[in-house]
């Protein structure tokens, strides 16, 4: 199972080959895509900034739509509280602590370009395109 982050469906979006040949082996290595309530949050803020806001809410809404959301729960909230704890020294932005968080709690690999970024966090697996 993997959770594809913000900039991977962001590229998608955008029609980049790469996001899109990333996408093909993943559903041809038959994985089911998640990706965090978090990434659509901040792919509905970045849409409805856009020029043509209800053209790019109506293309995000169209990806997400073939994607299975994760939420923010329990088991997730209390990752997440651990885990600012332990990169005090080495912090990672909050957004980007809350999906590493649901990944985790879900065991997902988290699909992203920001490869290094999330490397920081014990225990994610991380996979970049």
């Amino acid at each position: 199972m993997v959770c594809l982050d913000t900039d991977f469906i962001a590229d998608l979006d955008r029609g980049k080959t790469d996001a899109i040949a990333k996408l093909d082996e993943l559903e041809s290595r038959n994985e089911t895509i998640f990706t965090t309530a978090i990434n659509v949050a901040e792919l509905f803020h970045g849409a409805h900034n856009a020029r043509n806001s209800e053209r790019a809410v109506a293309d995000i809404t169209a990806i997400l739509d073939k994607f299975h959301i994760l939420s923010l729960d329990y088991d997730s909230g209390k990752i997440r509280g651990a885990l600012a704890e332990k990169l005090k020294s080495n912090p990672v932005s909050e957004l980007d602590l809350f999906i590493a968080s649901i990944a985790l709690a879900n065991k997902q690999t988290l699909v992203t370009k920001n490869k290094k970024h999330f490397e920081r966090v014990p225990g994610l697996e991380v996979e970049g395109w």
